[in-house]
């Protein structure tokens, strides 16, 4: 009889445990929606057309018509008291949004850092250099100054050595190309003594080397990287083609099992397919465009090659990003080829990694990269994709006049499932910042009253709970333990329940 009630009690305690995590993860699985989905080979493409409005303000967002997206301007020098930083997001390839999605960061040593929720700049930080935000910890980034691999903790600007590598004169995080493996294990390295380079798979876990690779200093080395998954260890070479320094080449954690992918290298990310496979998907170069490819995915084990981009008069220049990692099976698309052609004429788009041709279009980005490489549109999506940063100088010579154009932030429309109890409009009016805190935090909204402010621990225990009158609210919570929190804010007619991280 005692082991039979113990049993029940273990049933009991486990379906608590599987309501509060499909209560805490309901929202984020059903409720996320993205553009429609259509066939490439439907879709007419009409001539780009350059926006007639001036430039937007900052942080004034407006709908954009393709989508029926909310984009906004999320970068100002003036507001940012700043002429000398960047104030754009850094390359494709490298994610802006930290693992919760509380926090952005912009280019540059210093870096903004802002709000990952209402946009609003909190702080400049001294990241390191390449500094890559941790998939599995908000508030931490990884990078290499000098010859060390470091953990940068954005909170507090300060730095933590995890292994000094003595045998180089510097280390690099993949020539700036390179992520970790989404669980943080995994990261390809290259250490430098003068132009000699080696490349490292480096455990970060295990603070162990897994395997290295001289390369010496002949070929054009373009970037390195483990994958998505850490199956493998990438590199590609700036020229094309199948020779020892050519094109893409794969090999296991110890460098074993060399594979030649692909001959084309052209702007491109790791990503996985809607299979399961670990893939690079790039630009087509002229090989690709003879065969009326434009865009490719090659299988990193050696399974093959799948055109994904088959339009007649193809897409020639821009950017791709695979930093959606929550949402494996699409590519993220920043097309900025001249507006004399027009097939998606500076246009951002997803593209879905099958032989499906099926697409999202996003927005046009309006964004004129004639001044330069650092006018590069460069597109990111957030972890889920249902959110897009991107650079863009709005056709406006005067924001062309300056070196880097702002950033900006499309948010696709969101409803919440049938089981939520929030409105949508509720919803994305308040906001929590900053978050994470180390304990004052601010809620707003835009344009109702909050009534009550309820704060949650991750036991379900109500902590604190406060009877208000106002469209903001500041409250000090420094006296709560560090960890995740649930604030639930109710108003005349609904509630809102929000994470809140305290540090």
């Amino acid at each position: 009889m005692t082991n039979l009630l113990f049993s029940k009690f273990l049933f009991n305690r486990n379906l608590q445990v599987i309501f509060l995590f499909v209560f805490l993860t309901q929202k984020n699985v059903n409720a996320q929606n993205y553009p429609e989905q259509v066939l490439l080979s439907n879709v007419e493409y009409e001539s780009y057309t350059a926006p007639s409005e001036s430039l937007p303000d900052y942080l004034e967002p407006f709908t954009e018509s393709m989508s029926g997206s909310t984009i906004t301007r999320i970068s100002d020098k003036n507001v940012f008291g700043t002429t000398s930083q960047r104030i754009r997001h850094n390359y494709a390839k490298d994610q802006t949004w930290n693992s919760d999605g509380s926090l952005i960061k912009l280019a540059g040593y210093p870096a903004a850092i802002l709000d990952g929720e209402t946009f609003e700049f909190l702080y400049w930080r001294d990241i390191p250099s390449y500094g890559r935000w941790a998939n599995t910890e908000p508030n931490y980034m990884y990078g290499t100054p000098g010859n060390r691999f470091v953990k940068f903790n954005v909170i507090t600007n300060t730095r933590e050595t995890l292994r000094t590598f003595n045998e180089y004169s510097s280390i690099d995080f993949g020539y700036g190309e390179g992520n970790q493996s989404n669980d943080d294990r995994y990261v390809g390295l290259i250490g430098l003594n003068g132009s000699n380079r080696t490349l490292i798979v480096y455990d970060i876990q295990n603070d162990s080397i897994v395997g290295t690779k001289d390369i010496g200093s002949s070929g054009d080395l373009d970037w390195f990287s483990v994958s998505q998954l850490g199956n493998y260890a990438v590199l590609s070479w700036r020229t094309d083609g199948s020779g020892p320094t050519q094109g893409l080449k794969s090999y296991d954690l110890n460098f074993n099992n060399e594979i030649h992918v692909y001959n084309t290298t052209a702007h491109g990310d790791l990503g996985i397919d809607t299979n399961g496979n670990e893939v690079m998907v790039a630009y087509e170069g002229q090989s690709g465009w003879d065969n009326g490819s434009y865009v490719y995915a090659a299988r990193l084990d050696g399974g093959g090659v799948q055109p994904l981009f088959q339009y007649p008069g193809g897409i020639w220049g821009g950017h791709i990003s695979c930093r959606n990692i929550d949402r494996p099976g699409w590519a993220y698309v920043s097309e900025q080829c001249c507006t004399s052609h027009d097939v998606a004429s500076r246009e951002i788009f997803a593209i879905k990694l099958d032989n499906s041709g099926i697409i999202e279009r996003y927005t046009k980005h309006n964004n004129n990269v004639s001044p330069g490489n650092g006018h590069s549109t460069m597109a990111v999506p957030n972890r889920n994709g249902t959110k897009v940063l991107f650079a863009s100088n709005w056709d406006n010579n005067n924001v062309m006049s300056d070196p880097n154009p702002p950033a900006w932030v499309l948010e696709v429309p969101q409803s919440l499932s049938i089981d939520d109890n929030v409105s949508q409009a509720n919803e994305n009016s308040i906001k929590i910042f900053p978050n994470p805190s180390t304990g004052i935090v601010n809620i707003k909204s835009q344009n109702i009253l909050i009534n009550t402010i309820e704060l949650y621990d991750m036991l379900g225990r109500k902590v604190l709970s406060e009877n208000i009158n106002s469209n903001q609210k500041q409250i000090n919570l420094s006296r709560f333990p560090s960890g995740m929190y649930l604030v639930k804010i109710g108003t005349d007619t609904k509630s809102t329940t929000k994470r809140l991280m305290l540090n």
